[in-house]
């Protein structure tokens, strides 16, 4: 939902392809960049520890994003380093996401467990930006911003009744 939102947004605020397409990628290179880090961490920490502080930062990040809206003082430069950020976050928590799996289910499950999570993420890629783009004219983009926000609280939350294994 957020790179959609984000999206729309930049090109809301500058009318401009070619702003669009750097915001949109910006992203991109955190994660190809620090993905092998975050693997190597994510084989050394607390996954779930990493997961609980990724999911914070990005809370604090899409309300951020949400007040600057909501504020007037959002620029495109902001979305920008949004993205950077995001990426970077990602990184680290998307190989804690994985790497955590075999602790939460039963050894048997694994494949099915990772089956699963891989629906899910597909899933949503479909489904998210579908939905962003409705809540985006029904309340706004700091509206979507602030659910994004509350669908992340939500999942703090639910994150930490995690048990594992190890």
């Amino acid at each position: 939902m957020q790179m959609m939102v984000r999206a729309y947004l930049v090109y809301d605020i500058t009318g401009s392809a070619k702003i669009l397409g750097i915001v949109s990628a910006s992203s991109s290179l955190p994660l190809l960049g620090l993905c092998l880090f975050g693997g190597a961490i994510a084989d050394r920490m607390d996954r779930k520890k990493i997961i609980q502080i990724s999911q914070w930062m990005m809370m604090g990040l899409t309300l951020f994003v949400g007040v600057s809206i909501s504020t007037g003082t959002i620029t495109w430069y902001h979305l920008l380093v949004s993205g950077i950020l995001q990426g970077a976050i990602w990184s680290f928590m998307g190989p804690a996401r994985q790497a955590m799996i075999p602790e939460v289910v039963r050894k048997d499950q694994v494949t099915n467990a990772v089956a699963l999570n891989a629906s899910g993420m597909s899933i949503m890629t479909v489904a998210a930006p579908a939905v962003a783009g409705i809540l985006y004219a029904l309340i706004g983009p700091d509206g979507v911003y602030y659910v994004i926000s509350a669908l992340l609280f939500g999942a703090i939350l639910l994150t930490s009744t995690i048990t594992t294994t190890n």
